[in-house]
């Protein structure tokens, strides 16, 4: 498929869009939700997933194709409302920088026609860039929206019978791990298995990451910037991926080295060839998921952004080594377990030196920074709304340049990473040959 069919405004057809609010009220005692130090650093931006699955087989009640994408809509907006009666901050809005007004809005939905098959999509020369149709235009990543509601959702059907399930859900309230809650609970009460599910989501608010000890800010620190980069789609199946693990705990003497700690310095090592006129320094900062090393452990089901940092900082030509980068990164993950991550929290100690000194955070002009997001852990090719597990999950291009996601590849069958880089840094970067050889062939 050309980029011109693509981009054809008669490829998309919005059939109807309305608003799910929560199917019982929000009590007046949970009427405003307070944002912590984490929320308030963190833009009006949108963490954006789209679900692909394949031929929805038609039901009986249903006896041509709008019917059937009527049914499925009416189905996924019934379960929507029942989810958020829980997730009630989702289905609110903004009061500030630093309150959700729990007003009960609701969530914004559309239904939307493709006339394609889902293959030439996901199939396409350039998925990374086909799969974003799926999205309300311009929406992913945005730093904000028109209509301020905190979660958009959208369903697609293609011409094959395919469905495709976007989703937008507001960062100043949760975190990938808040986000894989609620799609698994909405998919879970849209299979029909509502009966005996009772959803007990734990909004952390401010309780955790006060601001009382730093104090409020007015306005966000962190927001997105997809001008600069393109998004490329990497697969590195699991047998590769096995026999490079074994190969380098051998090399560094980690034992047992994780899927993400060898992807991560191998892309790491290659991005910074890639980008070797710019800065003799570069640092890769992996965003960490804090649940299991707070004291005591948080559950998974804790919404709010959670997290904290650590980083991985090459200097000289011995620093770029995969062995080296695996151990400093072991190391740095071992360090983490053993901090207060409250009191020693590596991302808020960087959010207030920052504001000390006046800069935007992790903003250095004498070292090139690069970011990783392991959602590798996360079951999201596990959400499955009575149509069985997806055929991919997709993340749009962003949040910004220098921008690596890690994901479970079709559950199970490798590592997917989604690399997000400067256009003349990405051509030099997939075409280096220790990054090809891990990959499918």
């Amino acid at each position: 498929m050309a980029f011109a069919l693509l981009s054809s405004p008669s490829l998309v057809s919005i059939c109807d869009k309305t608003f799910i609010k929560p199917s019982s009220p929000t009590p007046p005692t949970l009427r405003y939700h307070k944002l912590s130090f984490f929320d308030q650093f963190i833009g009006h931006i949108y963490i954006p997933f789209a679900f692909f699955y394949p031929k929805v087989q038609q039901r009986e009640e249903s006896n041509n194709s709008h019917n059937e994408l009527s049914h499925i809509a009416h189905l996924l907006q019934t379960s929507l409302s029942q989810t958020l009666a829980s997730y009630y901050p989702y289905a609110g809005k903004l009061r500030d920088n630093s309150t959700v007004d729990c007003n009960d809005m609701g969530a914004e939905f559309s239904i939307v026609r493709i006339k394609c098959h889902m293959s030439e999509i996901l199939d396409h020369s350039d998925a990374s860039h086909a799969e974003s149709i799926v999205f309300p235009k311009d929406l992913p990543w945005a730093n904000n929206y028109e209509g301020g509601n905190l979660l958009i959702a959208q369903v697609c059907k293609f011409d094959c019978g395919g469905i495709a399930i976007s989703v937008c859900l507001s960062h100043k309230i949760g975190d990938g791990c808040s986000v894989i809650n609620l799609l698994n609970d909405w998919s879970r009460i849209t299979c029909g298995h509502n009966t005996n599910i009772t959803l007990a989501p734990r909004f952390v608010g401010d309780s955790i990451f006060s601001t009382q000890k730093y104090g409020p800010l007015i306005a966000p620190l962190m927001e997105s910037n997809v001008s600069e980069c393109v998004q490329k789609r990497f697969i590195f199946p699991t047998a590769k991926l096995d026999a490079f693990r074994a190969k380098v705990a051998a090399e560094s003497g980690v034992e047992n080295p994780t899927e993400t700690e060898v992807v991560s310095a191998l892309l790491f090592k290659c991005v910074i060839k890639a980008a070797s006129n710019t800065t003799t320094t570069s640092k890769l900062v992996h965003y960490l998921d804090v649940r299991t090393m707070m004291t005591p452990p948080l559950p998974r089901s804790a919404i709010g952004n959670i997290l904290s940092v650590l980083s991985t900082i090459a200097t000289k030509e011995q620093d770029i080594e995969i062995p080296t980068l695996v151990r400093n990164l072991r190391k740095g993950v071992e360090v983490a377990y053993k901090k207060d991550q409250v009191e020693q929290n590596e991302l808020i100690l960087e959010i207030v030196e920052s504001i000390r000194k006046g800069k935007i955070p992790f903003d250095d002009e004498n070292c090139s920074m690069y970011f990783c997001c392991n959602l590798f852990k996360y079951p999201y090719y596990n959400v499955d709304f009575g149509w069985g597990k997806p055929e991919r999950v997709s993340i749009p291009n962003g949040p910004f340049k220098n921008f690596f996601f890690f994901m479970d590849y079709q559950n199970g069958r490798g590592l997917e990473a989604r690399v997000m880089l400067k256009k003349q840094h990405m051509s030099e970067f997939e075409r280096d040959e220790e990054l090809l050889h891990q990959l499918i062939d």
